[in-house]
């Protein structure tokens, strides 16, 4: 069977086509809101893990920075200063986050993430179509897309539940472009560049592997002419990338500075060895975590993938009878991802890893299975697909072998029941684990008895309601097969500002005025602690300033949660967490005015010693990387008389001792610093802000050199005299990115004009 055909071309003509497009989205619709009304409506809103540490505060940021009228390039109140925008997991750039610029934030980025899961059914249902013809088979496929473990879980994620979402669409829209050309050529691009704005790396590189490897395979059938499929991919390719520049440039950019590296990534948070056996049993080997969620032992990233009994069934069948190239390759393709994701425990990610060292740069082996979660939909309804379009003669002989797929995985359910009671985890829920086997193979034989009966009944409402509830036995498999994957929580616990009123901050904390520092003692127990009640939890976090909390009451602080940060900057905060020494000195250079108190994590302990955000007239020292890191944390550190410099700055530098500087005015703002400084002679000037090379230095409008100073933070020069000094963030890889999308988007639109008035033409 052809790669560019539909498994059964002459589906799509029964009672099954009943599933037209815009049915399906009403249902698919319908299912969301019964999965979470009181979100839809407002009343209640995610909050659980990463949303509330990760995804809402970010979100907070990007729209404060939007009425402001500012691209939100730096984020001064995190990790002492960090690049935003380049972390590309921010959706900056990501078009659809203008819904939840413009509408009430507490709402708008929960129907944001649910907008997603509908897309991601649909993007699904689409392609499932194209490759069955079978309507039916692509609402089976769509649902159990938008329905499953990992994409119900990635509600956490905006940025993840996004790129899931394009998934499929990038997919249909770039094998379209490969065989047809023309303006199907804009829209791969177009499609492609939405996913790649969306910023989840993992999900977007397993795209594009799949993408590749179906390629491969076109290339080697030859059924598109070579040239062509080769020019066509490489066009699609380059606007795609060309598209996404304004946020590849700078995340490429800050990639390369960051603390990533090959090395970065290890087997950490990879599925158990056991962890195939929980497509059939989800809470197998798994212990219960906080709000009832069970979570595997060892592997946090998402706490289930379970994607439905009746869709493993369908997919064996699948692999088992329908003969097809896409099938083999897809089959493939999965159980790789499967392999892969066991990490060390599957014995090719450590070899591949060898070989391919860039893999490094990505963290926990469990990301992917991202790529089985994408194609198993697919596999299912090429089986569905297969046994309901089978003639009457040989439908008999067909059912026969879905059965024995079926009493297959019943046996296997039953084997793991066994498992389950004689080799018990310490953390197993045994009786939970029989209860939840149990209902999945209930599942499995109401999903068998709804084919049968659509089979044998010929009424068209009859098949029409026996669809539905098809489509319904499916869904509620995954909706009851674990509890709180997504868990919610009454909105008001987002009113920004909230725990700046309760302490009573003021104006402490502000960008460029003082920071908080969390004690280890207290950051350890925020984070493997829970009250198990949402919204004291919530609070509880925010009273913390845990992860990015900070944000929601604009609150400076030492540390973060992103994935890159600056190397340098990275030091600083690895060794004080991991360090010993209290580090006075450090702590009144970073402008540290409250610590987290050691027993009560929820409290804040003030600190009179510290010093401005902006000093001068410091000594200079010329000394190495090391040298620098390891004095900014010894207790003699006084960072009023000295500023450490790489023994490069010896050659420039002419200030040599200690002098009295003046400094009459202090301006901050996100992404400019601005002073007044007097002094007798040249004389240094120490901002404690982290270092990063888009940062220019200016003194009365010219430009200086700007110098990374005490091993990760940033120091100029000023001359005698009084003088006014500005650093200023420049982000040139943003610009010219920009520059390349902006010229790439008008050139897309100037093709599918020309290409429009030339269809006319013709």
């Amino acid at each position: 069977m052809s790669l560019n055909q539909p498994e059964n071309a002459m589906a799509g003509k029964g009672a099954e086509a009943w599933f037209t497009p815009w049915r399906f989205a009403a249902i698919l619709a319908l299912l969301i809101l019964a999965c979470f009304p009181r979100v839809i409506v407002g009343f209640e809103t995610f909050f659980y893990r990463d949303f509330g540490g990760f995804g809402y505060p970010l979100a907070f940021y990007h729209k404060e920075a939007f009425w402001r009228g500012e691209i939100p390039l730096w984020n001064p109140e995190s990790y002492c200063g960090l690049p935003f925008t380049a972390q590309w997991n921010t959706l900056t750039l990501y078009p659809l986050s203008l819904f939840y610029l413009l509408f009430p934030l507490p709402w708008s980025l929960g129907i944001f993430c649910l907008g997603h899961l509908f897309l991601a059914g649909m993007g699904m249902y689409f392609l499932a179509y194209r490759w069955t013809n079978h309507r039916l088979a692509a609402a089976i496929a769509g649902v159990i897309f938008a329905f499953n473990g990992l994409t119900w879980y990635s509600l956490m994620w905006p940025n993840n539940i996004s790129a899931l979402a394009w998934m499929p669409w990038v997919v249909l829209a770039v094998e379209r472009a490969w065989r047809e050309g023309g303006r199907r050529i804009v829209v791969a691009a177009l499609v492609g560049a939405m996913q790649m704005l969306a910023g989840a790396p993992e999900v977007i590189m397993q795209t594009w592997f799949v993408l590749g490897v179906m390629w491969l395979v076109q290339f080697y059938l030859g059924e598109i002419a070579r040239p062509k499929l080769v020019g066509r991919a490489a066009v699609v390719c380059f606007l795609v990338a060309a598209l996404a520049a304004a946020q590849l440039l700078p995340f490429l950019d800050l990639l390369k500075h960051s603390q990533r590296s090959i090395d970065f990534g290890d087997s950490q948070w990879a599925m158990p060895a056991s962890g195939w056996a929980n497509y059939l049993v989800p809470i197998f080997h798994c212990h219960t975590g906080v709000y009832g969620a069970f979570t595997q032992i060892n592997q946090y990233w998402t706490s289930s993938y379970y994607m439905g009994i009746g869709t493993v069934m369908f997919t064996l069948l699948a692999i088992w009878r329908v003969r097809g190239q896409r099938v083999w390759l897809l089959a493939s393709l999965a159980c790789f991802s499967m392999i892969m994701a066991l990490g060390e425990h599957g014995l090719v990610y450590s070899g591949l890893k060898h070989v391919l060292p860039q893999l490094g740069f990505m963290r926990f082996p469990i990301k992917f299975i991202v790529m089985a979660t994408f194609l198993i939909p697919l596999l299912a309804a090429m089986g569905f697909n297969w046994l309901m379009t089978l003639p009457d003669e040989q439908w008999r002989q067909g059912w026969k072998k879905t059965k024995v797929v079926g009493w297959v995985l019943l046996g296997l359910i039953s084997l793991i029941i066994w498992f389950a009671c004689k080799h018990p985890l310490p953390s197993d829920n045994v009786n939970a684990t029989i209860k939840n086997a149990f209902s999945r193979g209930l599942f499995l034989v109401l999903i068998l008895g709804c084919v049968a009966v659509l089979h044998t009944r010929s009424g068209t409402k009859i098949q029409w309601w026996l669809q539905i509830g098809l489509i319904v036995l499916f869904w509620m498999d995954v909706f009851t097969h674990a509890p709180n994957l997504s868990p919610t929580v009454e909105r008001w616990v987002w009113n920004p500002d909230s725990t700046r009123e309760y302490f009573k901050w003021g104006d402490q904390l502000r960008p460029g005025v003082s920071r908080a520092m969390s004690s280890v003692e207290a950051l350890n127990k925020i984070h493997f602690a829970s009250v198990g009640q949402a919204e004291p939890d919530v609070n509880g976090r925010r009273l913390g300033l845990f992860a990015n909390y900070n944000l929601l009451d604009h609150a400076s602080k030492f540390d973060g949660f992103f994935s890159l940060y600056i190397h340098e900057m990275d030091d600083v905060v690895v060794t004080k967490y991991l360090g010993t020494n209290a580090a006075t000195g450090l702590k009144n250079f970073l402008g540290v005015a409250f610590v987290s108190h050691p027993v009560n994590p929820v409290d804040w302990v003030g600190r009179d010693s510290f010093l401005p955000m902006v000093t001068g007239g410091q000594k200079p020292v010329f000394v190495e990387d090391t040298t620098a890191l390891d004095v900014i944390f010894d207790e003699r550190f006084n960072p009023q008389r000295a500023v450490y410099l790489s023994p490069e700055a010896a050659k420039v530098v002419k200030a040599t001792n200690w002098t009295d500087v003046k400094i009459t005015s202090r301006e901050f703002s996100a992404q400019r610093v601005g002073v007044e400084v007097e002094t007798a002679a040249p004389a240094m000037v120490v901002i404690a802000q982290a270092y990063y090379h888009p940062w220019q230095a200016y003194v009365d409008g010219k430009p200086t050199r700007l110098w990374r100073a005490n091993h990760a933070f940033q120091a100029l020069e000023v001359p005698a005299g009084k003088h006014r000094v500005e650093v200023v963030y420049k982000d040139k890889m943003f610009l010219a990115g920009t520059l390349i999308s902006l010229v790439t988007l008008l050139s897309c639109g100037v093709a599918w004009l020309r290409s429009r008035k030339a269809l006319k033409s013709t």
